[in-house]
């Protein structure tokens, strides 16, 4: 071997150890950056003959990129940002059906307390303006919660074209990304920091609407979700929430050069997710047990009271304004106008021969308390206690979701970090060893050097 080929030798020993401790160092300084995957320096041995010298070849830098355990990853952060989102919603739901004071069912017992101390004294005025002040209350809790519930729907709506709007943001940057990765794949680099950087924004796309990802040879991601394309190499579509004809949230897709792409039967997972399923199905069910109460005692009520007389000697009054259908009926719960500040309107005898003194329809109101309302078999707390009982089943089921899915989302990110995640202790020893081999190469290269310049020196030519 000449003492060129021993300088040769040492010269990629300098070169691929300095990239092994680059690599390294590189490494530990990203150890806990978002979305970074832990490099490896390829090296290779070079055998001495055919023309070659020996020594260590160094042939760039590659990802320890494992797809599947991104695929899981990416997948349970879908289902994670679903779960969250419907749980974030129930517990305000929660919240307004069952606030920590003034509840419908406080409000329901005080207004049939009120016609229950009516009946005793059913001349006292002040007994009568008793029942009013019940009644306001009772249905101003209704429609209260009513119209928030209905907010909270709009305020969802709001929150989904804003997460739309953060969706769309990150489609246009991984089909930049993708169209960058290609030409850095077609110049034989790997791109690891585009690669990063677009495999943490796929993972932030299923957070908020769930997503697939596969790659091509070109290095490209082919991104999709809710049943549909969204990203197809440097082309990304974009997608848009608004209401449908039914007041539900509707997912567009519009593709690039094509027509929008009905995609809400697809939407599942996510926030997108989530929000859909707490603003189009659980809101409505508890809006819908909430109305068919108000219908039921409004006319309940109204049929009773309607049928007596006010000590005006004045019958066929309505205590509430009369729901025609069940929807809409909690909304629009209140006290009847021609009654409200009348406190002598209000019936309690059922004839007009009893007044002033007549208790018994006062009775019979007050006794509803403890009846059937409506056509079911439950008394009006025990409908009200119903309504908050499926609030708080399904605040639990959510809870408990999204407690799995973060269980789900942990155990598949430890997966993932034991293979794309760095290892300090590791490094440390990479980085020690790396360091020993370019000392190693330096001292053959100062040994060379010194052979050489002997060799060049005056007298030895």
């Amino acid at each position: 071997m000449s003492l060129f080929s021993l300088l040769n030798i040492a010269r990629d020993g300098l070169q691929a150890q300095s990239a092994g401790v680059t690599v390294s160092g590189q490494n530990v300084t990203n150890a806990n950056t978002p979305g970074y995957v832990r490099r490896r320096v390829l090296l290779e041995t070079r055998t001495a003959g055919s023309g070659s010298d020996g020594g260590v070849n160094y042939r760039g830098i590659q990802r320890t990129f494992n797809s599947l355990a991104f695929g899981r990853v990416v997948v349970e952060h879908g289902r994670q940002g679903a779960a969250s989102a419907r749980a974030a919603a129930l517990n305000e739901v929660q919240a307004t059906v069952t606030p920590t004071s003034g509840t419908i069912a406080d409000r329901v017992n005080s207004f049939f307390a009120a016609f229950d101390s009516l009946s005793a004294t059913p001349s006292d005025t002040s007994a009568r303006l008793a029942v009013l002040q019940q009644a306001s209350a009772l249905a101003d809790q209704v429609s209260g919660t009513a119209n928030d519930l209905q907010t909270q729907r709009a305020d969802l709506l709001t929150q989904a074209q804003g997460v739309a709007g953060e969706v769309n943001q990150r489609l246009e940057r991984i089909a930049t990304l993708n169209t960058q990765i290609a030409e850095a794949t077609g110049r034989g680099d790997a791109g690891a920091d585009l690669r990063d950087q677009r495999d943490l924004l796929v993972q932030e796309v299923s957070d908020r609407i769930g997503a697939r990802s596969i790659e091509d040879s070109k290095g490209q991601v082919t991104l999709f979700a809710a049943g549909t394309v969204l990203v197809e190499g440097g082309n990304a579509s974009s997608i848009s929430v608004n209401l449908d004809p039914a007041n539900n949230l509707q997912l567009m897709v519009q593709h690039p050069g094509g027509a929008a792409v009905d995609a809400t039967t697809g939407l599942t997972e996510g926030t997108l997710g989530g929000i859909r399923e707490a603003r189009d199905t659980d809101i409505p069910a508890t809006q819908n047990s909430l109305d068919q109460f108000a219908f039921d005692l409004s006319n309940t009520v109204n049929a009773a009271h309607a049928a007596g007389f006010g000590l005006d000697g004045v019958t066929g009054r309505n205590l509430f304004t009369a729901p025609a259908v069940v929807a809409g009926a909690a909304r629009n719960m209140a006290v009847n106008a021609a009654v409200a500040g009348q406190p002598e309107r209000i019936a309690a005898s059922a004839t007009a021969a009893d007044l002033p003194g007549g208790n018994a329809v006062a009775l019979q109101i007050a006794n509803f308390a403890t009846s059937a309302l409506g056509a079911g078999t439950s008394t009006p707390s025990s409908r009200v206690a119903s309504i908050e009982s499926d609030v708080g089943v399904r605040v639990q089921s959510a809870t408990n979701e999204q407690q799995l899915r973060d269980d789900t989302v942990q155990q598949a990110e430890t997966l993932r970090d034991s293979s794309e995640g760095v290892s300090l202790d590791e490094e440390m020893a990479n980085l020690s060893q790396f360091q020993r081999a370019f000392e190693a190469s330096t001292r053959v290269l100062q040994v060379a050097d010194q052979l050489l310049a002997g060799l060049l020196a005056p007298g030895n030519i």
